[in-house]
């Protein structure tokens, strides 16, 4: 698979949302770099130049910030996010006929669930 630093300059996101690389349709993974420590903060999954697939970041001290699946430029599936001392935050599930989020659950920073709240399609 091909890994591109989202700071590449032959990597251009288009105004219709698509993404090419050295000019055509991208289809691998990008990565962002924390610019002062080099380390990883974000991964994103491309074909045909639409997000497709797992999509990842971290905070700077390489702990899990969120993650989530695209499916053809949408999100798909549930959809993570967490705390920075690691507890879990908030998930998102998508679906539904116009991909929006069809439930909603986020929790404090010491774990109590704050919200719950489904929507219709």
């Amino acid at each position: 698979m091909t890994r591109v630093n989202v700071d590449d300059p032959e990597l251009d996101a288009e105004l219709d949302q698509s993404v090419t690389y050295q000019g055509r349709l991208f289809t691998g993974e990008t990565y962002e770099e924390n610019p002062r420590t080099r380390v990883v903060v974000a991964e994103t999954t491309y074909r045909d130049g639409l997000e497709d697939g797992p999509t990842r970041g971290w905070y700077p001290d390489g702990e899990i910030e969120f993650e989530g699946t695209v499916e053809r430029g949408l999100p798909k599936g549930v959809w993570r996010s967490w705390h920075r001392n690691g507890r879990l935050a908030e998930e998102k599930e998508f679906g539904g006929r116009q991909g929006g989020v069809v439930a909603l659950r986020r929790w404090s920073e010491d774990g109590e669930l704050v919200e719950e709240r489904t929507f219709g399609d």
